[in-house]
């Protein structure tokens, strides 16, 4: 039965219960339906050539014998089975392939093969999660058919770009633009239609990136400015009912001294928001819209990964999905100085509270990546939540493990595509260090700490626009994702400060400690940025 008929005729607590049920699990419960869909995993694994390539000469059946063989992963274990898509050596037929950023522009994009079941159950959590999205208490939800939906998501082949797919199948929803025509769109495009059409007909849901939501809304701040041509412009398209909403806000706005904000011209039901840096723009997303953002979290080797309550503080993961194992933080740090070194895992059972781990998770539902490091790190923020009557832990996205410079969600960066951008421009640069800070708007950038090589120009100012110029060129060359960041945003987020030629050696001497390029250490940090000239 589809969730369009759902909705007719169960009751709001039977489907409560088959959607967000999972939020009422024991912990002993939780971890039971964990071992019992990995174990149906590995049965799947061991058919096939994949898993047979995993697991060696051993047949693991349970899941300590798979912690105890089968060794960690990363994408370059399956890159020659999955960037071919070579389907015969799967562990259940692929319906579709989705890709994401593998390392900018220095490798092609990672594939993943998405079976029937992975499907079925993704389609099952962003249920859940627009459910959530209009809820205020437990077991109360608000949706309904013909929704207006605006939606702000990558489209396909990204892992994104199957939400309005699959929910269209379940529901008639009112996406902006359809599901047809944004198939058809750049992501650019996609967004700018959608909120054209959005201001014209009004909204009841929004699904959207982080980044983007939070640029759009201020876009649309600036509606309420008398003398701002584009808020004319776009009072000409909308419909009646829009336009007198629009009129009578514009005049309160004015009346009151502030400025308009989109609250004051939508009235969202549910709002959900994905994207790395989504903590940063909540607060403010939520004074935008009047509604605090639902925040998920997944990506395109785990699928839809989790989801916060409707209490919006915090995510809890879905039982279903994936076996989550976790790297705590020392752990993962001692692996990083010494990649020899075999880090241990812990399991959702086992978290500590306010600690960091990178996630480790096989995907279940004949996925095909197992003790997989998807490259991600989360705070457990508690064991349980008393006051909403979770016995499960909830979790804070941090960041990307600290070899990655993640930026807005839109790219990736690494020391060996930082390296080649470098080499690329034939700039006179030394040493150089890369580190991801945020500006005064908490807008993620990339910090580039450069010295001069000898002979090269002794102005600073000209040096540093020279390789801030140089430098972008080579990235939106080199780099599609980082390109899109100003097609889209308007972003160029890279800034260059030079360092006194020589201080990043004198540091390593004194300290007997090396300055990695990416993401020193703050104690580095403190040490070398004094040194600017």
């Amino acid at each position: 039965m589809k969730f369009e008929a759902k909705l007719g005729r169960m009751s709001m607590a039977e489907i409560w219960q088959e959607y967000c049920g999972f939020l009422d699990l024991s912990m002993e419960s939780y971890m039971k339906i964990q071992r019992r869909l990995l174990e149906e995993q590995l049965i799947k694994l061991d058919g096939c050539a994949l898993g047979r390539r995993l697991f060696g000469d051993a047949h693991p059946r349970t899941m300590e014998e798979f912690r105890a063989v089968v060794p960690l992963t990363t994408f370059e274990d399956y890159a020659d089975l999955l960037l071919p898509h070579r389907e015969d050596v799967l562990p259940a037929p692929p319906v579709t392939w989705l890709k994401t950023t593998w390392e900018g522009g220095s490798s092609p994009a990672k594939t993943a093969p998405y079976s029937e079941g992975m499907l079925a159950t993704y389609t099952s959590n962003i249920l859940a999660a627009l459910l959530l999205s209009t809820s205020t208490s437990r077991g109360r939800f608000n949706v309904k058919r013909g929704e207006r939906v605006l939606y702000a998501l990558a489209p396909l082949p990204y892992a994104t770009g199957l939400f309005p797919t699959l929910i269209d199948k379940e529901i008639s929803l009112r996406f902006m633009p359809s599901v047809k025509e944004a198939q058809k769109m750049s992501f650019s495009d996609q967004s700018r239609v959608g909120f054209k059409q959005a201001l014209g007909r009004g909204i009841d849901l929004f699904f959207g990136m982080s980044s983007i939501i939070y640029g759009v809304s201020r876009n649309l701040s600036e509606l309420g400015n008398a003398n701002a041509a584009g808020g004319l412009r776009a009072a000409m398209q909308m419909s009646p009912r829009m336009l007198i909403r629009y009129l009578s806000a514009r005049y309160r706005c004015k009346r009151d001294n502030r400025p308009m904000l989109p609250r004051d011209l939508f009235d969202l039901k549910g709002f959900v928001c994905v994207g790395t840096d989504s903590s940063l723009y909540k607060d403010e997303l939520e004074q935008f819209w009047g509604i605090r953002p639902l925040e998920i979290a997944g990506g395109t080797e785990p699928s839809c990964l989790g989801t916060e309550t409707w209490s919006r503080d915090g995510l809890v993961f879905f039982p279903d999905n994936c076996f989550y194992e976790f790297i705590p933080e020392e752990e993962m740090r001692r692996n990083l100085a010494d990649r020899s070194y075999i880090p241990q895992t812990c399991l959702m059972d086992e978290l500590v509270a306010n600690e960091c781990y990178e996630l480790v998770i096989t995907v279940l539902k004949g996925g095909a990546f197992a003790r997989y490091r998807v490259g991600d790190v989360y705070r457990c923020l508690r064991l349980r939540n008393t006051v909403d009557k979770l016995d499960l832990p909830q979790f804070e996205y941090v960041d990307r493990v600290p070899t990655v410079i993640d930026i807005l969600g839109f790219t990736r960066i690494t020391e060996r595509e930082l390296t080649r951008v470098i080499e690329l421009s034939h700039l006179r640069i030394g040493d150089w260090f890369a580190v991801k800070e945020y500006d005064a708007q908490n807008r993620s950038f990339l910090h580039l700490y450069v010295e001069l090589a000898a002979g090269a120009p002794e102005s600073e100012a000209v040096g540093k626009q020279i390789i801030r110029e140089h430098l972008s060129t080579y990235f939106k060359y080199y780099d599609g994702d980082y390109a899109d960041l100003k097609k889209i945003l308007g972003l160029d987020p890279l800034r260059v400060t030079i360092l006194k030629t020589g201080s990043i050696a004198a540091y390593t001497e004194q300290t007997g400690n090396p300055v990695p390029h990416v993401n020193p250490p703050a104690g580095a940090l403190r040490a070398l940025i004094p040194s600017m000239r």
